[in-house]
């Protein structure tokens, strides 16, 4: 997982883009300047589950660059959005069973394990070419996350998290995938 990452993250700095766009001007056709009541118009035409709870714009599986997210929640602080994050989460779980043998438990759970970095890593390596693609190569990298940032301080982050643990009920995995859209009047981005 990690060599792939950091693969990956290699070629984002061979690569040139020559078509990068400079700035970031918004996603799903929010544009950042919009405010709530447009972003919301806009959203409704596309899903029907969205919903407003002051300041934040809720939304439940939303597909966005080719890959399909739990939620988006759009934030906005006096009528101006200031962060939208995008989150896809996966979890999954190998109980031990005093009728397994521990060889087919450990089997199970290394199965279980390379399922969710796959998925993690085949979403982070297609959201971060689609960025770069538009954007250029990211302003910072390092493993597991990249930060695009326009002229006007506008910044997209994507950060990918791999947990695993182990207590007396058996092994545990969990992968969390963000992008997050930050607008110059709050941008703090770093890791």
């Amino acid at each position: 997982m990690k060599h792939r990452l950091l693969l990956f993250l290699s070629m984002l700095f061979i690569a040139t883009y020559i078509n990068a766009q400079n700035e970031i001007t918004g996603f799903l056709g929010i544009k950042l300047e919009d405010k709530p009541y447009v972003a919301i118009d806009k959203l409704k035409k596309r899903y029907s589950n969205v919903e407003w709870k002051h300041p934040c714009i809720y939304l439940k599986n939303v597909t966005f660059i080719d890959t399909k997210f739990d939620n988006l929640v759009i934030t906005y602080k006096n009528e101006k959005l200031v962060e939208a994050t995008f989150t896809l989460f996966d979890n999954a779980s190998v109980m031990d069973n005093p009728f397994k043998d521990r060889a087919t438990i450990l089997s199970e759970a290394k199965s279980k394990q390379n399922q969710i970095m796959n998925r993690f890593t085949q979403a982070f390596n297609g959201l971060g070419d689609a960025f770069c693609s538009k954007y250029g190569n990211p302003a910072v990298s390092s493993e597991g996350n990249a930060i695009w940032r326009d002229t006007n301080s506008n910044s997209i982050t994507l950060n990918v998290t791999l947990n695993n643990s182990q207590d007396e009920l058996g092994v545990h995995f969990d992968g969390i995938l963000t992008v997050t859209y930050r607008t110059a009047t709050t941008n703090n981005d770093e890791f």
